[in-house]
């Protein structure tokens, strides 16, 4: 009997990892646009609120690719969906009016429970799913690279290794990148190389 007490005290929710999902249509226009919205989303948790860039999951986070630099443009590399730890519904709704006052920019949030400090990929790869097909020419998925029960610090570093490849492709394809759609690298309209940069992908991950 306190074996079983045991096993179901274990698979009870520890903490959420919340989802954040921009709803613009996936234009290359608004994909692009959701990039720079979700840096400046980043940029506010960081450097006014107190979190640090290991809450934030996916996509990757840091000093680098939120410093705006000019030169760093290969690794400012966001967009429609992101994926954070220990901050709750409310204080994402706060900063998302802090950095956004004037609205026009929707949203949904998703709460993805951590077991253990470990998410199920399956939820994770429901979250990413796309609701609108993209027309654009793609690259990559994210959830590809998670299964079964993925650890919170996994998923960080999964997303570092995407935002490699993801670096690695916006020079391949000469900054025709648009940015991410879900758990896909979209490219533009111009980029003719997406064959090349799927090969990247699978070269980085193992994932085809």
């Amino acid at each position: 009997m306190q074996n079983m007490q045991n096993m179901q005290n274990m698979m009870q929710p520890t903490e959420d990892v919340i989802g954040i999902r921009f709803t613009a249509e996936p234009t290359a226009e608004n994909i692009a646009h959701c990039s720079e919205l979700s840096a400046a989303f980043f940029a506010a948790l960081v450097e006014r609120h107190c979190v640090t860039y290991h809450q934030i999951l996916y996509p990757y986070a840091d000093a680098l690719s939120l410093s705006g630099r000019p030169d760093t443009r290969s690794t400012r590399i966001f967009g429609t969906h992101m994926l954070l730890r220990r901050i709750d519904r409310a204080q994402a709704e706060s900063v998302m009016k802090e950095c956004f006052p004037n609205g026009g920019t929707q949203y949904e949030i998703t709460e993805i429970p951590l077991y253990e400090g470990a998410a199920m990929s399956a939820e994770i790869a429901q979250f990413l799913r796309v609701q609108k097909e993209c027309l654009l020419p793609s690259a990559g998925e994210f959830a590809d690279m998670l299964g079964g029960y993925v650890a919170h610090w996994r998923i960080r570093e999964s997303a570092r290794v995407f935002a490699s490849f993801s670096e690695m492709a916006y020079r391949r394809a000469k900054g025709e990148i648009c940015g991410l759609y879900g758990g896909r690298l979209i490219l533009t309209p111009a980029c003719d190389c997406a064959e090349a940069i799927q090969k990247i992908f699978t070269q980085k991950t193992g994932c085809k």
